[in-house]
């Protein structure tokens, strides 16, 4: 199934935004966020600002899939994860 890259910035808000909310995660969730970023830094047309962040991300999901504990891995970088979810707010405001 093909996203567009504004599907994909809804996609990787929402996964981002639930781990924010209710600070639990699953192992696969890390994975689909690593996939997404993959795709979306492969993107030659991608916003300037995201592509600065997305590296940050996609660490974070590597970082997350050997965390001992889901919810400390979200805990310890929820500043990161609400910088990350303004840029790509601001990333699909743009490409609206």
């Amino acid at each position: 199934m093909y996203l567009t890259v504004h599907n994909q910035l809804t996609l990787l808000h929402d996964l981002l935004d639930e781990q924010v909310t209710f600070k639990t995660v699953s192992m696969n969730e890390y994975r689909q966020i690593k996939k997404l970023v993959q795709t979306m830094i492969a993107n030659k047309e991608m916003d300037g600002e995201l592509l600065t962040v997305l590296p940050e991300i996609y660490y974070y999901g590597i970082k997350g899939e050997i965390a001992h504990s889901f919810s400390d891995h979200i805990s310890e970088n929820e500043n990161n994860i609400q910088k990350w979810l303004e840029t790509i707010n601001r990333t699909k405001t743009n490409i609206s």
